[in-house]
């Protein structure tokens, strides 16, 4: 018998692994009673110098658009955004961290360490997104050691290929590394980026996927959206990152 799942949203605040830094999240839970294992999604914003934070268009539609499928799912500010504490780091590396973190959370039910900051459901697979900045993040997590037990996948949404140099004070190597190892790693990824991105030409995209035989990959799906800029400025910019997230996910996913 088909139920109706109760949906909960809770803000909290997680201690960062890096250094214990307090991160602000908001957790979206569709709780069914018979439910043993849910799927879950993690979602990570822009710039946060730049006003990058969990209430982003991006983040925000995305978000919404995996809870209305049943996910439980994870937006949160990294260090300095929001309301979480600390300040936004140069280079990037305990941002990467505080991602991490968010998978910890996940992967023991709510807890981080000994204390339980909020009972969740088990997670049988976790998805990591990242839009603009918070994909160089999310790219990170495939080099992190050890890894966790659940199977991950990746969307990567704009990533800033031609100002990571800014991003992350001169450490696009570093970053560009995880890309490569991201390359070579069982995860399926969605690699979304718009053709009128105003800090990544087109171009650079496309050199991108062809340098690095990225579209002959079977687990990696490049998806470029025509008439598309960084910000998603238009509800018809946002409606096709929706299409292309939808054709991912019952094409890719669903036969995993």
């Amino acid at each position: 018998m088909n139920q109706q799942p109760r949906r909960n949203a809770y803000k909290i605040f997680i201690p960062s692994l890096h250094d214990g830094t307090r991160l602000e999240a908001r957790v979206g839970v569709n709780y069914v009673d018979d439910q043993n294992f849910v799927k879950a999604v993690i979602i990570s914003h822009p710039y946060g110098p730049l006003g990058g934070n969990f209430y982003n268009n991006v983040v925000v539609t995305v978000e919404q658009y995996f809870q209305d499928k049943g996910y439980l799912t994870i937006a949160f500010n990294f260090r300095g955004s929001g309301k979480s504490k600390g300040r936004t780091s140069w280079s990037g590396e305990p941002e990467c961290e505080d991602y991490k973190t968010m998978l910890e959370f996940l992967s023991k039910s709510g807890k981080i360490g000994e204390n339980t900051i909020l009972q969740i459901p088990k997670v049988s697979d976790v998805t990591i997104i990242g839009y603009s900045y918070g994909s160089l993040i999310a790219s990170s997590v495939a080099s992190s050691s050890p890894q966790f037990t659940f199977p991950t996948s990746y969307i990567l949404i704009n990533y800033p290929l031609s100002v990571t140099w800014f991003l992350t004070f001169f450490r696009s190597s570093t970053y560009l590394n995880y890309l490569q190892t991201l390359l070579v790693s069982t995860s399926r990824v969605l690699f979304i980026y718009g053709d009128s991105d105003q800090f990544t030409g087109v171009g650079k995209y496309r050199q991108w996927v062809k340098i690095n035989k990225a579209a002959e990959n079977p687990l990696w799906t490049i998806k470029e959206l025509k008439g598309t800029d960084h910000f998603y400025t238009w509800q018809s910019m946002e409606d096709k990152l929706i299409e292309a997230l939808d054709e991912w996910i019952d094409n890719v996913l669903a036969t995993r």
